[in-house]
């Protein structure tokens, strides 16, 4: 179907943000840590650790991600296949850490995760590859499966019992879209393995860019609604695949490389709940947004 006039103006600003935002704000976003690693393995680790804990101040998740990083030395890889007790090893490495409502134990489970797959798998990506199936239209199902194989470790050299736990915080860490969850630091862990450009890393060569759902986050989803990329209310699997869907109408071999963009218009404050307090005047996409038209104007 052709693009209408609107469309136009959309694609148009969405490309002009796209180059608006490259490298040069990375510091603004957990993408910085992978980048400080120079082997697969370790970017793989460190890009699991930073995007389990993408959530919450941009200033927090930073301090907390370093802190993690810094108990696990300068190959996180080796560290993690170099462990046992994993209790131990939160308890005096990481005594008191504390991302909003995640402690110590909790870091040692994902931590246990993360090596555990190692373990199984040879490979984070080999853990995670070998879930995607033909025919699927999205990474949903890989990321069903990847949950679930999580949710079978026999968790005691972390947690002290062989199965995590009904309510147990580190659950957040690893969400179902089945189970309706936008699921947004999954997909953003997997944007930052799968997709390559100037930030993102490319590691995942097995699985294509077009099968990526955006990461929705509070502000993907208020900027999405104001562009007119959905109209629903809940940030949930749904609106990331609605979002997605329109986003591959400009770019259907790569449509979530617009993430990063459109999250910092929401991050550096420009687009906000209040079109009062926005800065509409600053943003690259007014022209295709209705809220900043009519301020501009």
């Amino acid at each position: 179907m052709p693009l209408s006039d609107r469309d136009l103006v959309l694609g148009g600003r969405l490309e002009e943000l796209y180059r608006a935002y490259g490298p040069e704000t990375r510091d603004s976003d957990p993408i910085v840590f992978v980048g400080r690693y120079e082997s697969a393995p370790d970017r793989e680790v460190v890009g699991w650790i930073a995007s389990a804990f993408a959530y919450g101040r941009v200033a927090t998740i930073q301090t907390n991600v370093a802190q993690i990083l810094a108990a696990l030395g300068p190959r996180p890889s080796a560290t993690l296949d170099g462990l046992d007790d994993f209790r131990a090893f939160v308890g005096e490495a990481l005594p008191r850490f504390r991302h909003r409502f995640h402690g110590p134990e909790d870091a040692g489970a994902l931590l246990f995760a993360i090596a555990s797959a190692r373990r199984e798998a040879g490979s984070v990506g080999t853990f995670f590859q070998r879930e995607l199936r033909d025919g699927e239209k999205d990474v949903g199902g890989l990321l069903s499966r990847v949950a679930g194989r999580i949710e079978a470790f026999d968790y005691r050299p972390a947690l002290g019992v062989r199965s995590l736990p009904a309510r147990h915080p580190a659950r957040f860490f690893f969400p179902d879209p089945a189970a309706g969850s936008a699921c947004k630091r999954w997909n953003l862990y997997l944007r930052w393995m799968v997709r390559k450009d100037l930030l993102d890393f490319g590691l995942w060569p097995e699985i294509s860019p077009s099968r990526l759902v955006i990461p929705t986050d509070t502000h993907i989803h208020l900027v999405a609604r104001r562009l007119g990329l959905t109209r629903r209310r809940a940030a949930d699997w749904r609106t990331a695949r609605e979002i997605t869907d329109r986003l591959a109408r400009f770019d259907p071999a790569d449509p979530v490389r617009f993430d990063y963009a459109l999250c910092r218009i929401g991050i550096f404050g420009i687009c906000q709940p209040s079109p009062a307090r926005s800065r509409c005047l600053e943003c690259a996409a007014r022209q295709a947004c209705a809220t900043g038209r009519r301020r501009a104007a």
